[in-house]
């Protein structure tokens, strides 16, 4: 009987210690996990709420631009991984125009991909007509250049490929400038500032070198990113074997500096494109660079 009583004695020890680290395992993890909220990175990248994968048949009633289209039930749709030429851009007419062609007034089907809507409250979709995915094909073509903004990457592999495309055959907005093509070159692309880019524009730069013997007159002429940011020179030559730094911020241009004066960061540490055209918007260069992406 005191053999069963021990054991029994040792039964409720054994469970009462533990119970009793459990316990302090429980809140041991708790305090952690405090502890590690406490100290998480002030800038952390926004999680997308997925959406599942679906397609749906619609009829386009409206082409907008190069990458915006209308439904019959006046719902507005942006086209995934492309970015076409705004209104007052090179080729902003005939990537419209060639959309049109594609699409206006007929059934296709709409594929999403992680994120339904944009912040303008437009649905994302990937376009498909007979089996082809006009997004794809439209840079294909040289209407439209790469635009990612993840999560929404599924068909980024196809989207690379039609760019490397257009840009080997030279077309639509990739159609290099006559007389300047090779003149100039970037020297150095700092697209990282130091801490917060959007607090530290100037720190945000690219360095332009004109390689040839004459001087350049860039006047008029733009440089742009993947979105749609763009910059204007204003009256400014280049000349032979000089470089010229573009700030993103603001300050007094100089014969050797040049003034962005944007109000936030241009260049996505992501990834992006520099597009540098002439003042009649032939292509004199285009720099792409990975990022951390």
């Amino acid at each position: 009987m005191k053999i069963e009583v021990r054991k029994l004695m040792s039964t409720t020890k054994l469970k009462y210690i533990s119970c009793s680290i459990l316990a302090l395992v429980i809140i041991g993890t708790t305090f952690v996990s405090s502890c590690a909220a406490e100290h998480e990175p002030k800038f952390t990248r926004p999680t997308a709420t997925p959406v599942s994968i679906e397609k749906n048949t619609a009829t386009i009633s409206k082409v907008i631009d190069g990458d915006t289209v209308e439904l019959e039930t006046w719902k507005r749709v942006r086209l995934l991984g492309i970015n076409a030429p705004e209104m007052g851009q090179p080729y902003h007419e005939e990537a419209t125009n060639r959309l049109k062609e594609l699409i206006k007034n007929k059934t296709v089907i709409l594929e999403s991909d992680v994120e339904d809507k944009d912040r303008y409250e437009r649905f994302l979709r990937y376009v498909f007509l007979d089996n082809k995915n006009i997004n794809v094909k439209m840079v294909e073509e040289g209407y439209a250049n790469v635009y990612l903004i993840p999560p929404n990457t599924k068909y980024e592999t196809e989207l690379r490929k039609a760019e490397n495309k257009a840009k080997t055959a030279n077309r639509g907005i990739w159609q290099t400038s006559e007389n300047l093509f090779g003149c100039t070159s970037i020297l150095y692309f700092h697209w990282n500032a130091e801490g917060n880019d959007h607090n530290n524009l100037n720190d945000e730069y690219v360095v332009f070198r004109n390689t040839c013997s004459q001087s350049i007159d860039m006047t008029g002429w733009t440089v742009k990113d993947e979105a749609n940011h763009i910059y204007t020179s204003p009256s400014f030559v280049l000349e032979s074997n000089a470089e010229v730094t573009l700030y993103s911020g603001c300050g007094t241009n100089t014969r050797t500096e040049l003034y962005w004066c944007n109000s936030g960061a241009i260049w996505n540490n992501n990834g992006d494109t520099l597009f540098l055209r002439d003042a009649n918007g032939g292509l004199v260069l285009s720099y792409s660079y990975q990022g951390f992406g």
